[in-house]
């Protein structure tokens, strides 16, 4: 058995034992309040629940992009003149927050793609740099808020060669600054409190737990 199989079988496994009871709460029905046509077809789902217990009713919302496909956050690792490992971060401006932040190249499925076609296509429109899929292993995925988004996101690990880091540009108008940066950095950046994109750090978690077990 190889390490990528020991992995894989290491996963199915859950590390806490436990048996989940029944649901809290029974839905009975959801109905849409909200609909973006266009962009990111943000859309807004409101949830008639009852509580199992108490038989009290309750509304919740829920929020999608792109009716709940599955995105892609990009870890791009390359070896340094030295033969270490370098990550490709870069400046994004975000709306919501009205900053700038340090984060993973990332983006959202179209229709009928797959995470790893996602990644692949969300890389070169971000960066110009063009991947096959030999080069992605989808790590996870990952759900950014499981309180109010009905998201899946997959932690793409996206290996290059060196040479990859002349073909790096600001190709997309969202991003600035890219840079690759050793582990040690990004590690620094996140203890400053210099990275706080919920994905990016979500994402570096999982790359972290794996990396002892990948061929990294």
């Amino acid at each position: 058995m190889d390490a990528a199989q020991e992995h894989s079988q290491h996963v199915r496994q859950p590390v806490v034992p436990v048996e989940d009871a029944l649901p809290p709460l029974v839905i009975e029905s959801e109905r849409e309040v909200f609909h973006e046509h266009g962009g990111a077809d943000f859309s807004v789902m409101e949830s008639t629940a009852i509580v199992r217990e108490t038989g009290e009713h309750l509304q919740f919302h829920v929020a999608s992009v792109k009716n709940g496909r599955p995105g892609a956050v990009c870890i791009v690792e390359q070896p340094d003149e030295h033969g270490n490992s370098v990550f490709l971060i870069a400046r994004h401006w975000r709306v919501a927050t009205q900053q700038w932040a340090w984060e993973f190249p990332r983006g959202m499925a179209k229709e009928a793609e797959t995470p790893i076609r996602t990644a692949i296509r969300e890389l070169a429109e971000e960066t110009g740099m063009h991947v096959s899929s030999s080069q992605v292993t989808i790590l996870q995925h990952i759900h950014a808020d499981t309180g109010v988004l009905r998201d899946d996101i997959a932690v793409a690990r996206i290996t290059v060669p060196r040479s990859y880091i002349e073909h790096v540009a600001n190709s997309d108008w969202e991003l600035a600054s890219l840079r690759w940066v050793p582990a040690t950095t990004v590690q620094r950046m996140i203890a400053n409190g210099e990275i706080t994109d919920g994905i990016t750090l979500a994402a570096w978690s999982v790359y972290c737990a794996q990396a002892p077990l990948s061929s990294h």
